[in-house]
Protein backbone atom coordinates (compact mmCIF):
# COMPACT_ATOMS: atom_id res chain seq x y z
CA UNK A 1 0.00 0.00 0.00
CA UNK A 2 1.13 3.19 -1.05
CA UNK A 3 0.39 5.78 1.37
CA UNK A 4 3.82 8.46 1.05
CA UNK A 5 2.07 10.07 -1.77
CA UNK A 6 -1.75 8.55 -2.04
CA UNK A 7 -4.15 11.35 -1.93
CA UNK A 8 -6.46 8.47 -0.41
CA UNK A 9 -5.84 5.24 0.63
CA UNK A 10 -8.61 3.37 -0.87
CA UNK A 11 -6.09 1.50 -3.35
CA UNK A 12 -6.62 -1.68 -4.64
CA UNK A 13 -4.53 -3.70 -2.36
CA UNK A 14 -3.29 -7.54 -3.57
CA UNK A 15 -1.46 -8.48 -0.36
CA UNK A 16 -2.48 -11.67 1.64
CA UNK A 17 -5.18 -10.72 3.59
CA UNK A 18 -4.12 -11.60 7.42
CA UNK A 19 -6.64 -13.37 9.76
CA UNK A 20 -6.94 -11.57 12.98
CA UNK A 21 -9.60 -12.44 16.00
CA UNK A 22 -9.05 -8.45 17.29
CA UNK A 23 -13.05 -6.88 18.37
CA UNK A 24 -13.74 -4.58 16.14
CA UNK A 25 -14.27 -2.14 18.19
CA UNK A 26 -14.86 0.98 16.16
CA UNK A 27 -17.19 -0.57 14.56
CA UNK A 28 -19.37 -1.77 17.79
CA UNK A 29 -19.42 1.92 19.28
CA UNK A 30 -20.58 3.23 16.18
CA UNK A 31 -23.22 0.55 15.80
CA UNK A 32 -24.38 0.82 19.49
CA UNK A 33 -24.75 5.00 18.72
CA UNK A 34 -26.49 4.42 15.85
CA UNK A 35 -28.58 1.35 17.08
CA UNK A 36 -31.51 3.14 18.15
CA UNK A 37 -32.49 4.10 15.30
CA UNK A 38 -31.34 1.94 12.48
CA UNK A 39 -34.18 -0.02 10.89
CA UNK A 40 -33.65 -2.51 8.98
CA UNK A 41 -35.92 -4.72 6.10
CA UNK A 42 -36.67 -8.25 6.23
CA UNK A 43 -35.39 -9.16 3.11
CA UNK A 44 -33.69 -12.61 2.04
CA UNK A 45 -32.63 -13.02 -1.77
CA UNK A 46 -32.20 -9.54 -3.73
CA UNK A 47 -34.33 -9.37 -7.10
CA UNK A 48 -34.36 -7.17 -10.09
CA UNK A 49 -38.36 -6.89 -8.98
CA UNK A 50 -37.63 -6.29 -5.20
CA UNK A 51 -34.29 -3.81 -4.79
CA UNK A 52 -34.54 -2.78 -1.24
CA UNK A 53 -34.59 1.25 0.08
CA UNK A 54 -31.47 1.68 2.33
CA UNK A 55 -32.05 1.78 6.64
CA UNK A 56 -32.30 5.20 8.35
CA UNK A 57 -29.02 4.86 9.21
CA UNK A 58 -26.40 3.31 8.17
CA UNK A 59 -22.89 1.79 8.98
CA UNK A 60 -20.76 1.26 5.42
CA UNK A 61 -17.51 -0.90 5.45
CA UNK A 62 -15.50 -1.64 2.37
CA UNK A 63 -13.89 -4.95 1.95
CA UNK A 64 -10.80 -5.51 -0.23
CA UNK A 65 -11.40 -9.41 0.57
CA UNK A 66 -12.22 -11.24 -2.79
CA UNK A 67 -13.50 -14.62 -1.65
CA UNK A 68 -10.61 -16.69 -2.59
CA UNK A 69 -10.63 -18.28 0.81
CA UNK A 70 -13.92 -18.72 2.57
CA UNK A 71 -12.39 -19.44 5.82
CA UNK A 72 -10.76 -16.34 5.37
CA UNK A 73 -13.81 -14.25 5.80
CA UNK A 74 -13.89 -13.69 9.60
CA UNK A 75 -13.52 -10.05 9.94
CA UNK A 76 -15.98 -9.60 6.93
CA UNK A 77 -18.54 -11.90 9.02
CA UNK A 78 -17.80 -10.28 12.43
CA UNK A 79 -17.91 -6.73 10.84
CA UNK A 80 -21.11 -7.75 9.93
CA UNK A 81 -22.46 -8.95 13.17
CA UNK A 82 -21.30 -5.57 14.42
CA UNK A 83 -23.37 -3.52 12.98
CA UNK A 84 -22.21 -3.07 9.12
CA UNK A 85 -25.20 -2.64 7.23
CA UNK A 86 -23.82 -1.51 3.83
CA UNK A 87 -20.71 -3.78 2.70
CA UNK A 88 -18.69 -2.25 -0.18
CA UNK A 89 -16.54 -4.35 -2.17
CA UNK A 90 -13.86 -2.84 -3.70
CA UNK A 91 -12.89 -2.72 -6.83
CA UNK A 92 -14.10 -3.30 -9.92
CA UNK A 93 -13.48 -2.05 -13.51
CA UNK A 94 -15.49 -1.41 -17.03
CA UNK A 95 -12.64 -2.46 -19.68
CA UNK A 96 -12.40 -2.26 -23.35
CA UNK A 97 -11.06 -5.49 -24.79
CA UNK A 98 -9.90 -6.33 -28.26
CA UNK A 99 -11.42 -9.57 -29.78
CA UNK A 100 -9.83 -11.09 -32.86
CA UNK A 101 -12.56 -13.07 -34.35
CA UNK A 102 -13.64 -12.68 -37.95
CA UNK A 103 -11.55 -8.73 -37.72
CA UNK A 104 -10.63 -6.67 -34.59
CA UNK A 105 -13.25 -5.61 -32.68
CA UNK A 106 -13.73 -3.95 -29.41
CA UNK A 107 -15.88 -5.74 -26.20
CA UNK A 108 -16.90 -4.17 -23.24
CA UNK A 109 -15.78 -6.15 -20.01
CA UNK A 110 -16.78 -5.40 -16.03
CA UNK A 111 -13.21 -6.79 -14.85
CA UNK A 112 -13.12 -8.23 -11.56
CA UNK A 113 -11.30 -10.54 -9.72
CA UNK A 114 -14.25 -11.71 -7.27
CA UNK A 115 -14.37 -14.79 -6.87
CA UNK A 116 -18.22 -14.90 -7.89
CA UNK A 117 -19.47 -18.69 -7.02
CA UNK A 118 -17.44 -18.30 -3.34
CA UNK A 119 -19.68 -14.76 -2.80
CA UNK A 120 -22.71 -16.21 -3.64
CA UNK A 121 -21.81 -19.55 -1.24
CA UNK A 122 -20.76 -16.05 1.36
CA UNK A 123 -24.03 -14.64 0.78
CA UNK A 124 -26.25 -17.48 1.47
CA UNK A 125 -23.90 -18.75 4.71
CA UNK A 126 -24.98 -14.79 5.98
CA UNK A 127 -28.81 -15.48 4.97
CA UNK A 128 -28.49 -18.31 6.89
CA UNK A 129 -26.95 -16.61 9.79
CA UNK A 130 -29.44 -13.91 9.86
CA UNK A 131 -27.96 -11.33 7.80
CA UNK A 132 -30.17 -11.42 4.20
CA UNK A 133 -30.77 -7.42 5.07
CA UNK A 134 -27.12 -6.69 4.32
CA UNK A 135 -26.77 -4.28 1.33
CA UNK A 136 -23.71 -5.35 -1.04
CA UNK A 137 -22.63 -2.86 -3.18
CA UNK A 138 -19.37 -2.59 -5.91
CA UNK A 139 -17.29 0.01 -5.64
CA UNK A 140 -15.53 1.51 -9.19
CA UNK A 141 -12.27 2.81 -9.05
CA UNK A 142 -9.70 2.95 -5.48
CA UNK A 143 -6.65 5.16 -6.10
CA UNK A 144 -4.09 4.80 -8.79
CA UNK A 145 -7.69 2.54 -10.30
CA UNK A 146 -8.96 2.91 -13.60
CA UNK A 147 -11.66 5.44 -14.85
CA UNK A 148 -14.30 4.76 -16.99
CA UNK A 149 -13.29 3.84 -20.92
CA UNK A 150 -13.59 6.36 -23.41
CA UNK A 151 -15.88 6.01 -26.34
CA UNK A 152 -18.23 3.54 -23.79
CA UNK A 153 -22.06 5.17 -23.83
CA UNK A 154 -23.77 5.16 -20.12
CA UNK A 155 -26.42 2.88 -21.95
CA UNK A 156 -23.62 0.44 -22.85
CA UNK A 157 -22.05 0.51 -19.26
CA UNK A 158 -25.32 -0.33 -17.90
CA UNK A 159 -26.33 -2.93 -19.63
CA UNK A 160 -22.35 -4.84 -19.25
CA UNK A 161 -23.12 -4.75 -15.64
CA UNK A 162 -26.61 -6.06 -15.73
CA UNK A 163 -25.39 -8.52 -17.86
CA UNK A 164 -22.25 -9.48 -15.07
CA UNK A 165 -25.48 -8.24 -12.10
CA UNK A 166 -28.19 -10.59 -12.98
CA UNK A 167 -25.73 -13.66 -14.20
CA UNK A 168 -27.60 -17.16 -13.20
CA UNK A 169 -25.34 -18.71 -10.76
CA UNK A 170 -26.71 -21.61 -8.98
CA UNK A 171 -30.14 -19.46 -8.61
CA UNK A 172 -33.14 -18.40 -9.92
CA UNK A 173 -32.92 -15.45 -12.30
CA UNK A 174 -34.15 -12.79 -10.49
CA UNK A 175 -31.50 -12.76 -8.12
CA UNK A 176 -28.38 -10.16 -8.53
CA UNK A 177 -25.18 -9.98 -7.10
CA UNK A 178 -25.46 -6.52 -5.94
CA UNK A 179 -28.02 -4.08 -4.74
CA UNK A 180 -26.13 -1.38 -6.51
CA UNK A 181 -22.59 0.95 -7.16
CA UNK A 182 -20.42 2.78 -5.51
CA UNK A 183 -18.09 5.77 -7.33
CA UNK A 184 -14.48 5.84 -5.80
CA UNK A 185 -12.85 7.31 -8.98
CA UNK A 186 -9.81 8.77 -7.52
CA UNK A 187 -6.12 9.60 -9.01
CA UNK A 188 -2.78 8.17 -9.30
CA UNK A 189 0.53 8.18 -7.73
CA UNK A 190 2.34 9.56 -11.44
CA UNK A 191 1.44 13.72 -11.19
CA UNK A 192 1.44 13.44 -14.95
CA UNK A 193 -0.93 10.18 -15.67
CA UNK A 194 -4.30 11.12 -17.70
CA UNK A 195 -6.06 10.03 -14.53
CA UNK A 196 -5.41 12.99 -12.33
CA UNK A 197 -7.66 14.43 -14.85
CA UNK A 198 -11.43 13.95 -14.76
CA UNK A 199 -12.47 13.87 -17.99
CA UNK A 200 -15.79 15.48 -18.89
CA UNK A 201 -16.87 11.99 -20.90
CA UNK A 202 -16.17 10.24 -17.39
CA UNK A 203 -18.37 12.59 -15.41
CA UNK A 204 -21.26 12.58 -17.63
CA UNK A 205 -20.63 8.30 -18.05
CA UNK A 206 -20.65 8.35 -14.04
CA UNK A 207 -23.79 10.56 -13.70
CA UNK A 208 -25.81 9.02 -16.47
CA UNK A 209 -24.88 5.69 -15.11
CA UNK A 210 -25.80 6.64 -11.86
CA UNK A 211 -29.54 7.90 -12.94
CA UNK A 212 -29.89 4.60 -15.12
CA UNK A 213 -29.09 2.49 -11.86
CA UNK A 214 -31.42 4.44 -9.75
CA UNK A 215 -34.29 4.31 -12.16
CA UNK A 216 -33.86 0.94 -12.41
CA UNK A 217 -33.83 0.61 -8.34
CA UNK A 218 -30.32 0.31 -7.25
CA UNK A 219 -28.33 2.23 -4.23
CA UNK A 220 -26.19 4.97 -6.20
CA UNK A 221 -23.30 6.13 -3.30
CA UNK A 222 -20.09 7.96 -3.94
CA UNK A 223 -16.89 8.04 -1.78
CA UNK A 224 -15.00 11.52 -2.83
CA UNK A 225 -11.77 12.58 -0.74
CA UNK A 226 -12.46 15.35 1.55
CA UNK A 227 -11.40 18.24 -1.64
CA UNK A 228 -12.99 16.26 -4.20
CA UNK A 229 -15.84 17.33 -2.02
CA UNK A 230 -14.69 20.16 0.16
CA UNK A 231 -17.70 22.40 1.69
CA UNK A 232 -14.78 25.19 2.91
CA UNK A 233 -13.64 25.38 -1.00
CA UNK A 234 -15.73 27.69 -3.59
CA UNK A 235 -13.19 26.51 -6.32
CA UNK A 236 -13.83 23.52 -8.91
CA UNK A 237 -11.45 21.78 -11.19
CA UNK A 238 -11.34 18.38 -12.70
CA UNK A 239 -7.58 18.12 -12.03
CA UNK A 240 -7.06 16.05 -9.20
CA UNK A 241 -3.04 16.77 -8.58
CA UNK A 242 -3.66 20.12 -6.75
CA UNK A 243 -2.59 21.98 -3.92
CA UNK A 244 -4.37 22.66 -0.70
CA UNK A 245 -4.18 26.54 0.86
CA UNK A 246 -3.23 25.54 3.94
CA UNK A 247 0.43 26.45 4.94
CA UNK A 248 1.61 23.02 5.56
CA UNK A 249 2.82 20.15 2.87
CA UNK A 250 2.12 22.64 -0.53
CA UNK A 251 4.83 20.07 -1.87
CA UNK A 252 1.82 17.74 -1.78
CA UNK A 253 0.28 17.91 -4.96
CA UNK A 254 -2.87 15.14 -4.92
CA UNK A 255 -5.83 17.38 -3.54
CA UNK A 256 -8.84 18.16 -5.87
CA UNK A 257 -11.13 20.97 -6.03
CA UNK A 258 -14.74 19.84 -6.12
CA UNK A 259 -14.65 17.21 -8.84
CA UNK A 260 -16.98 15.17 -7.75
CA UNK A 261 -19.97 18.33 -6.87
CA UNK A 262 -20.13 18.10 -10.87
CA UNK A 263 -22.09 15.08 -10.59
CA UNK A 264 -24.10 15.86 -7.56
CA UNK A 265 -25.22 19.25 -9.50
CA UNK A 266 -26.34 17.48 -12.33
CA UNK A 267 -27.56 13.96 -10.77
CA UNK A 268 -28.27 14.58 -7.12
CA UNK A 269 -31.34 12.17 -6.92
CA UNK A 270 -29.63 9.46 -8.41
CA UNK A 271 -26.96 9.29 -5.60
CA UNK A 272 -27.69 8.07 -2.07
CA UNK A 273 -24.72 8.48 0.50
CA UNK A 274 -21.90 10.68 0.02
CA UNK A 275 -19.03 8.98 1.99
CA UNK A 276 -16.70 11.82 2.87
CA UNK A 277 -13.22 10.49 3.20
CA UNK A 278 -11.45 12.43 5.97
CA UNK A 279 -8.75 10.64 5.98
CA UNK A 280 -7.60 12.09 2.63
CA UNK A 281 -3.93 12.36 3.20
CA UNK A 282 -2.66 15.83 4.37
CA UNK A 283 -6.83 16.71 4.44
CA UNK A 284 -8.17 19.37 5.95
CA UNK A 285 -9.12 17.25 9.27
CA UNK A 286 -5.76 16.53 9.71
CA UNK A 287 -4.49 20.17 9.62
CA UNK A 288 -7.08 20.95 12.13
CA UNK A 289 -6.98 17.75 14.66
CA UNK A 290 -3.18 16.76 14.08
CA UNK A 291 -1.43 20.12 13.93
CA UNK A 292 -3.39 22.70 15.12
CA UNK A 293 -4.75 20.38 17.82
CA UNK A 294 -8.38 21.17 17.35
CA UNK A 295 -10.48 18.69 19.89
CA UNK A 296 -11.23 15.53 17.17
CA UNK A 297 -15.21 15.54 18.50
CA UNK A 298 -15.43 19.81 17.94
CA UNK A 299 -13.91 19.11 14.36
CA UNK A 300 -16.60 16.46 13.53
CA UNK A 301 -19.64 18.82 15.05
CA UNK A 302 -17.55 21.83 13.58
CA UNK A 303 -18.06 20.46 10.17
CA UNK A 304 -21.81 19.63 10.67
CA UNK A 305 -22.95 22.49 11.56
CA UNK A 306 -21.45 24.51 8.78
CA UNK A 307 -22.73 22.31 6.17
CA UNK A 308 -26.32 23.00 8.20
CA UNK A 309 -25.36 26.59 8.44
CA UNK A 310 -24.77 26.71 4.23
CA UNK A 311 -28.09 25.07 3.98
CA UNK A 312 -26.59 21.80 3.84
CA UNK A 313 -24.85 22.26 0.75
CA UNK A 314 -21.64 24.20 -0.86
CA UNK A 315 -21.66 26.72 -3.38
CA UNK A 316 -19.21 26.04 -6.46
CA UNK A 317 -17.82 28.05 -9.14
CA UNK A 318 -18.08 26.04 -11.90
CA UNK A 319 -17.60 28.81 -14.50
CA UNK A 320 -14.10 28.88 -14.01
CA UNK A 321 -14.42 25.74 -16.03
CA UNK A 322 -16.25 26.88 -19.44
CA UNK A 323 -16.35 22.87 -20.59
CA UNK A 324 -18.70 22.09 -18.03
CA UNK A 325 -21.46 24.67 -19.22
CA UNK A 326 -22.59 25.11 -15.51
CA UNK A 327 -23.43 28.53 -14.02
CA UNK A 328 -21.51 28.88 -10.32
CA UNK A 329 -24.35 27.31 -8.05
CA UNK A 330 -24.90 26.16 -4.84
CA UNK A 331 -25.00 22.43 -4.61
CA UNK A 332 -26.63 20.11 -2.27
CA UNK A 333 -24.99 17.88 0.23
CA UNK A 334 -28.47 17.18 2.89
CA UNK A 335 -27.55 15.28 5.75
CA UNK A 336 -29.76 12.38 4.95
CA UNK A 337 -27.34 11.56 2.26
CA UNK A 338 -23.77 12.12 4.18
CA UNK A 339 -21.37 9.64 5.92
CA UNK A 340 -18.59 10.65 7.80
CA UNK A 341 -15.60 8.63 6.81
CA UNK A 342 -12.92 7.44 8.84
CA UNK A 343 -10.07 5.00 8.75
CA UNK A 344 -9.27 2.16 11.34
CA UNK A 345 -6.06 1.16 13.12
CA UNK A 346 -3.72 1.72 9.73
CA UNK A 347 -4.03 4.88 9.91
CA UNK A 348 -2.62 5.11 13.10
CA UNK A 349 1.00 3.04 12.06
CA UNK A 350 0.76 5.46 9.47
CA UNK A 351 0.97 8.87 11.29
CA UNK A 352 3.92 7.09 13.24
CA UNK A 353 6.04 6.65 10.66
CA UNK A 354 8.85 9.14 10.97
CA UNK A 355 7.71 11.12 7.30
CA UNK A 356 4.19 10.92 7.74
CA UNK A 357 3.97 11.84 11.51
CA UNK A 358 0.71 13.98 11.00
CA UNK A 359 -0.63 13.03 7.07
CA UNK A 360 -3.85 11.03 8.54
CA UNK A 361 -6.33 11.73 10.69
CA UNK A 362 -7.75 9.23 13.17
CA UNK A 363 -10.46 10.01 14.99
CA UNK A 364 -10.57 8.12 18.65
CA UNK A 365 -13.83 6.44 19.81
CA UNK A 366 -14.67 8.41 22.39
CA UNK A 367 -14.51 11.37 19.83
CA UNK A 368 -16.65 9.76 17.88
CA UNK A 369 -19.09 9.28 20.53
CA UNK A 370 -19.02 12.36 21.62
CA UNK A 371 -19.91 14.43 18.29
CA UNK A 372 -22.75 12.09 17.42
CA UNK A 373 -24.13 12.76 21.09
CA UNK A 374 -24.25 16.31 20.63
CA UNK A 375 -25.28 16.33 16.90
CA UNK A 376 -27.75 14.48 18.15
CA UNK A 377 -29.10 16.69 20.98
CA UNK A 378 -29.34 19.35 17.86
CA UNK A 379 -31.28 16.79 15.44
CA UNK A 380 -28.02 17.54 13.11
CA UNK A 381 -27.19 13.65 12.87
CA UNK A 382 -26.00 12.54 9.35
CA UNK A 383 -27.60 9.62 7.82
CA UNK A 384 -24.14 7.71 9.47
CA UNK A 385 -20.59 6.48 9.24
CA UNK A 386 -18.27 4.72 7.51
CA UNK A 387 -14.94 3.59 7.89
CA UNK A 388 -11.88 1.66 5.16
CA UNK A 389 -10.75 -0.50 5.56
CA UNK A 390 -12.46 -4.39 7.31
CA UNK A 391 -9.17 -6.21 6.29
CA UNK A 392 -7.21 -3.51 8.94
CA UNK A 393 -9.77 -3.99 11.43
CA UNK A 394 -7.56 -5.19 14.93
CA UNK A 395 -4.78 -3.33 14.17
CA UNK A 396 -3.05 -1.77 16.45
CA UNK A 397 -6.07 -3.07 18.59
CA UNK A 398 -8.43 -0.73 16.84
Amino acid sequence: RNVHKAASTHKPNNNNIRSTKMALKTTKLIFYLLSPIITISDASATTKSQLRQLPEKVLVAYTTNKCDDLDKMEKVTTAIENGVNVLIWSFHAFVVERVVQHGSKSKLKLETKLNVTNYLSYRNTLRGMGHGDTFHLVSFGGWDGKHLPAGATPEELYAEFQSYNTQNHTLDDSFVLFDGIDWDLEGNDNLHHPNNEFTLECLNQMGVLSQLMKNNGYIVTTAPPESYLDITNVNFSRFVNLTYPEPWHREFQYHGHNVYAYILAKWNDAIDLVFVQFYESYSHAAFEVNVLEMNPSEFLVGYVHRLVSQGEGLNVCFESDPSTELNNQFVSLPLEKLVLGFANGWAVESNNSEDDEVKHVFFEKHAVESAYLELNDAQMTPRGFGFWVIEEEGKNDI
